[in-house]
């Protein structure tokens, strides 16, 4: 009986196996471990259980369906059979938190008020499981469940195909912060911009004045001269509507110039339009052109033409032609050479895009300046700002573009930029 029993206890101990009592509390104790850490993490996360979505994309493709996209927008129901299809199935307190939930169980279920405040985003997400992506991720806004919205990163980890279970990852970071910070940057650079201007306007002062004073002084005298042969006996009606045209026209160009300096020293949203960059050149070298002609700077102007119209905001493009020849203007007069020559002229370059390029005969800048002259408060000038330039490069960036200098083999500096051709939609 003894050995009898001694046997029972010695084969019921050789039915527990140690080793896989140990790889089971092991595995017990790391799935434990894996749900703290998924809890603790300080990112939003969601585990979603795709099976339903995933047996709809089964039968598409067995029917032959490849392209998932116009498929789907000629059958929007399977999006939202889908939205109530695919579930939550659990969420970290990250994601509690972010939607303002008040426990996991609020955000348990069905996934489709995830994508309440975007519901296009649940077809693009759709589209990416169908293509067999591995990850998808957007910017985007998501419903709280106080009714407020959140501006998230929003990414989704989609499960292998080799996996017994379709199980994704729904990843959210609040981006709030970021993007407020950068609306405030854009807005800072916006000043910027405006103060610059309004600070060459400043420079500018003589030669708007010149410019104004020219149509104005045409105007007095042909207005003059109207009384003169009203005065007459012979009075001929010809010679008094020739000169009431001219006055006329003289008067619509003073008007005109005062319109430009007020676009110029006007605070306003930039505005994209289909541009000639001729034209916009043209109007520029109203501005300078008295200064250019007080230095006898000789000017070379080259259009190329037909030009490929660009997409851009017109005040802002003059300012950046504005700059650039002033900066050349005050190259000649402080180089203090016999030579006083500024050539400037567009082109259409093999690409598609538009280029502007200017150079003077200044003393040109010194190669260890050159990679840093388009820094914002960076000059070489005893007076200089550092501004100038450092907004040229913010504008034609915003444009789409990209500016460049370099000093040319006959001497003097060269500033050239381009910009991608289109028109404004």
């Amino acid at each position: 009986m003894a050995n009898a029993a001694s046997q029972r206890v010695s084969v019921a101990d050789q039915d527990v196996d140690p080793t896989a009592d140990r790889i089971s509390w092991e595995f017990g104790t790391s799935a434990e471990e894996y749900r703290k850490l998924i809890h603790y993490l300080p990112v939003a996360l969601w585990q979603v259980d795709t099976r339903g979505a995933s047996a709809v994309f089964d039968r598409l493709k067995a029917e032959g369906v490849t392209d998932i996209s116009a498929y789907l927008d000629a059958h929007p129901e399977l999006v939202e059979h889908a939205k109530d299809a695919v579930r939550v199935t659990a969420v970290n307190r990250e994601a509690v938190s972010l939607l303002r939930g008040n426990s996991a169980s609020d955000l348990v279920g069905p996934v489709r008020y995830v994508f309440s405040a975007t519901p296009d985003l649940a077809k693009r997400v759709m589209v990416a499981h169908f293509e067999g992506r591995r990850n998808y991720f957007e910017g985007t806004r998501i419903a709280a469940l106080d009714g407020t919205s959140v501006d998230v990163l929003f990414t989704v980890t989609y499960a292998t195909p080799s996996r017994a279970l379709d199980t994704s990852l729904l990843m959210m970071i609040d981006i709030g912060e970021r993007l407020k910070t950068e609306t405030q940057l854009r807005q800072l650079q916006a000043d910027f911009t405006h103060a610059a201007r309004i600070s060459m306007l400043g420079e500018l002062a003589t030669s708007i004045a010149h410019e104004v004073k020219q149509p104005l002084t045409a105007i007095v005298t042909n207005a003059e001269t109207s009384l003169r042969w009203l005065a007459r006996e012979d009075v001929s009606l010809q010679k008094l509507k020739q000169l009431t045209t001219r006055i006329i026209s003289n008067a619509r160009r003073a008007g005109d110039i005062v319109q430009r300096v007020r676009g110029m020293a006007a605070k306003h949203d930039p505005g994209r339009a289909s541009l000639d960059l001729n034209e916009v050149v043209e109007e520029a070298l109203l501005f300078v052109r008295h200064d250019i002609e007080s230095w006898s700077i000789d000017l070379s102007v080259r259009y190329g033409a037909p030009l490929p119209r660009v997409t851009g905001d017109r005040i802002q493009l003059q300012q950046v032609v504005v700059n650039l020849l002033v900066n050349s203007v005050q190259a000649i007069a402080q180089g203090g050479g016999l030579a006083r020559r500024i050539e400037l002229g567009t082109s259409a370059d093999g690409d598609g895009s538009v280029v502007f390029c200017i150079r003077d005969t200044g003393p040109g800048i010194a190669d260890e300046n050159l990679e840093r002259i388009f820094d914002s408060f960076f000059t070489t000038k005893d007076m200089g700002m550092g501004i100038g330039l450092a907004i040229c490069q913010s504008i034609v960036v915003a444009h789409g573009g990209r500016i460049t200098v370099s000093n040319h083999p006959d001497g003097g500096a060269q500033f050239r930029f381009s910009l991608p051709s289109g028109v404004a939609d």
